[in-house]
């Protein structure tokens, strides 16, 4: 019961991640070389952020006009947020979904937001700069929106949106906060400045004005790192990609080589004659499990050229699934490759010993070639079927002949409990190779 439990809070999870993702990742199917779509993504993710935000007006406007100070017109106010701010979303959605692959006008989209994310947050401040309890929160507003809008990654965007909330911050303060018009009470700017300068307003209205530069320029700063990392990554990815497409091409290439070369060991038949002797073989070896079935996979893994033959028409772009479909494909194509090494291998040692060229160069190259044990199995069934089958350079030969060539001449191939377990049973295999 717990078990399910645990799975449950674990999908939940899970599920919370993909919900994040779909709405507010800002990497979530884009390819990040292109700009276009990228700014358009950005756009898709901010637009959703904008949505929240509006909510979150209306909540408190609504909390306004519940609380003790709310009157008429606060009721209105709240009345009016809830459709004008989905107005608003939706004219948003509209402009942004216009032509996702016009860059001009995602641009224009991405202005119109980032001017609407400031100025909303300007108009919630007017709206509640005069209550006690909310002012401070409506401020924090204003830092919010250049949080939002460094969401862009866009330091001239950031810049231009930085200069003109300045601006209106500064108007906030002399206007809204501390009144400034009251301030002056008929006296002309040479009488009141210097009366000014030593009221806490002043100090106020400067220690804010410092406070939000100083938070402007950490935020341009993860900015400026943020978009010189994703300069760089796009960089290596179109390079990534770039090597990708000429790997493939030479890959493709090689493997059509090796395959055109080599289409006689691809033999069905032969394989599985190899995979099941070998299997036996393995056996009475003494081999683990675990071992033969990773043997018996390995011994017939060649027959799957098909799946990497056409390698580059599967090539048809360059995202994160088809360099994992390369790379897949890859890795069977080295599986292939070096399982008809053995199979030529078996090939070589056979006709080296049927026209007499066998020397003792020939065995030590012979002998590097994939000594594991594992490889030692599959050759010397093969090696076996291939001496009693019919070549183009022999001719059949039985199995007596074959077995006094596996205690002579072909001894010298194989580890020697594992050609002596095979002289042992050697009528078994006999016996399995005339009843295949």
């Amino acid at each position: 019961m717990a078990k399910t439990k645990k799975y449950s809070i674990w999908n939940l999870k899970a599920l919370g991640k993909d919900i994040f993702a779909k709405f507010f990742g800002f990497e979530q199917g884009v390819d990040i070389t292109n700009d276009t779509a990228v700014l358009y993504r950005r756009n898709v993710v901010i637009k959703n952020i904008i949505f929240l935000s509006n909510l979150m007006y209306s909540i408190i406007l609504l909390i306004l006009s519940l609380s003790v100070e709310g009157g008429v017109s606060d009721w209105v106010v709240t009345l009016i947020a809830f459709p004008l701010t989905y107005v608003i979303n939706k004219l948003l959605k509209k402009l942004i979904n216009l032509d996702p692959n016009d860059k001009t006008k995602q641009s224009v989209a991405m202005y119109v937001a980032a001017f609407y994310i400031f100025f909303s947050s300007v108009l919630i401040y007017a709206r509640l700069y005069q209550k006690e309890y909310f002012e401070t929160g409506a401020y924090i507003l204003m830092y919010y929106a250049i949080v939002v809008i460094s969401l862009y990654q866009e330091k001239k965007l950031l810049s231009s949106s930085f200069q003109a909330l300045l601006a209106l911050l500064t108007a906030i303060h002399l206007i809204w906060t501390y009144n400034f018009h009251g301030l002056v009470n008929g006296q002309s700017i040479i009488e009141f400045l210097p009366a000014f300068i030593k009221l806490p307003e002043f100090s106020d209205i400067l220690l804010r004005t410092l406070l939000f530069i100083l938070f402007y320029f950490v935020v341009y700063a993860i900015v400026s790192m943020g978009q010189y990392m994703q300069e760089e990554r796009k960089k290596e990815l179109i390079k990534r990609r770039q090597v990708q497409g000429d790997f493939s091409h030479i890959v493709g290439d090689l493997f059509s080589v090796v395959f055109s070369s080599s289409y006689t060991l691809m033999d069905k038949r032969h394989a599985y004659q190899v995979q099941l002797m070998s299997e036996k073989l393995a056996n009475n070896y003494g081999l683990a499990q675990l071992r033969i079935e990773q043997m018996n996979s390995y011994a017939m893994v060649h027959l799957q050229y098909q799946e990497i033959k056409n390698l580059l028409n599967d090539m048809n772009s360059f995202d994160e699934q088809s360099y994992d479909m390369l790379k897949e494909k890859t890795e069977l194509g080295s599986k292939i490759a070096k399982r008809m090494q053995l199979a030529q291998k078996c090939e070589d040692i056979a006709r080296a010993h049927i026209e007499d060229t066998a020397n003792e160069k020939f065995l030590k190259e012979m002998l590097i070639i994939q000594p594991d044990i594992e490889a030692q199995i599959i050759l010397l069934a093969d090696l076996y079927i291939t001496m009693r089958g019919p070549k183009s350079y022999k001719r059949p030969m039985a199995h007596n002949i074959v077995m006094k060539l596996f205690q002579t001449e072909l001894a010298n191939y194989f580890d020697y409990d594992l050609k002596e377990r095979f002289l042992k049973f050697h009528d078994e295999f006999g016996e399995m190779y005339n009843n295949f």
